[in-house]
């Protein structure tokens, strides 16, 4: 259960983990017993035990960082985990895009709100906001891969999005056809939001809203999780 950094760093992420849902009103237990848990997990240990009842909260895994984790692994622990209603399993590293607020797992955006956007950016191509468009409709395709994870049962969906787009790819929930767009379009988003010249930009917004509608029809045609 633990990883790089040192066991020091390690117990003073979880230690902070744990205290933001102790303020939130959880109960926690700090690397619990077996006979702590709510159900049987196996020779599987979680680091954290959160509860919002008896009979509904999250069973946590606390990383230092995305590097060398065996999604596989976790991904099994989440399909036992999601066996029992009212329970989730929650992958957490210092990398996570949602750290500071531990109930962004449950603020996904919804279809609706996903297609609303959708709309939105159409306007802004329309009305030749390149720049604006390109960020909201990224803002759209990375909010469709977070809830395919989520749908999908991959704790992933508060990873870093090079992490998430990985795994989601290595998990087969992205074609090498979407996984290589994908990609050049995060070298296109990093030079624009950190101020570099992006003269493809206009030929790049064409390719994320190819890839936004084509996620969006795969992905919310298999429903919510």
């Amino acid at each position: 259960m633990i990883s790089n950094p040192t066991k020091h760093e390690h117990d003073l992420f979880l230690t902070r983990i744990a205290e933001d849902y102790k303020q939130q009103g959880y109960e926690v237990i700090t690397k619990p017993k077996t006979e702590e848990l709510p159900f049987d997990l196996g020779l599987y240990h979680p680091d954290l035990l959160v509860k919002k009842s008896d009979d509904e909260g999250y069973i946590i895994e606390v990383r230092g960082s995305v590097a060398r984790i065996s999604v596989e692994r976790y991904r099994e622990i989440a399909e036992t985990v999601a066996e029992h209603d009212g329970w989730r399993f929650l992958l957490i590293t210092n990398e996570d895009a949602s750290f500071g607020n531990q109930e962004d797992e449950k603020q996904l955006l919804a279809w609706a709100e996903i297609q609303r956007r959708r709309e939105q950016s159409e306007q802004l191509v329309a009305i030749g906001e390149i720049e604006a468009a390109f960020l909201s409709l990224w803002a759209i395709t990375e909010a469709l891969m977070r809830k395919r994870a989520e749908q999908a049962l991959i704790p992933i969906e508060r990873f870093p999005p090079v992490a998430l787009i990985k795994h989601l790819y290595s998990q087969g929930e992205l074609s090498i056809e979407q996984y290589d767009t994908v990609m050049s379009l995060v070298a296109v988003r990093n030079r624009l939001v950190h101020g570099f010249q992006t003269p493809e930009l206009e030929a790049a917004v064409v390719e994320l809203q190819a890839l936004a509608d084509d996620l969006l029809k795969e992905y919310s045609a298999i429903g919510e999780p």
